[in-house]
């Protein structure tokens, strides 16, 4: 399950890097597919309790080292906080696009489950 979570936006922050394009549409689609995989492993399991808050910290994290690796080398602090902060910016809609994916797979597995539930209880 945690391949499921980390390899689709890492391979996203990958494709993004050898673009030159900062944090964008790679590592917002991987960071979806991560988190959708991993909510329906997880809800599939009934392990659900890694799989909300996790998504986009991995999304954070993996931007993250992949900025620090591949992004352009600052010569200070000052400038080293500024590429962070503007990392920062940039990864914010990856992050939160895998939480939401993650609340619309956990919303659609409990509707799934209404009618079973209602078809023990009758």
């Amino acid at each position: 399950m945690a391949l499921a979570l980390v390899v689709p936006p890492l391979a996203g922050a990958c494709a993004d890097a050898v673009l030159g394009s900062g944090s964008g549409w790679g590592l917002l689609a991987g960071g979806v597919v991560g988190a959708a995989a991993s909510a329906v492993l997880g809800a599939r399991r009934q392990d659900l309790s890694w799989v909300a808050p996790l998504p986009a910290l991995v999304v954070a994290a993996l931007a993250a080292v992949v900025h620090l690796l591949t992004g352009p080398s600052s010569s200070g602090a000052k400038s080293t906080s500024t590429d962070l902060i503007r990392w920062a910016v940039a990864a914010f809609p990856a992050m939160a696009a895998a939480e939401c994916t993650v609340l619309v797979v956990l919303a659609v597995r409990g509707l799934q489950s209404l009618p079973s539930r209602r078809r023990n209880h009758a």
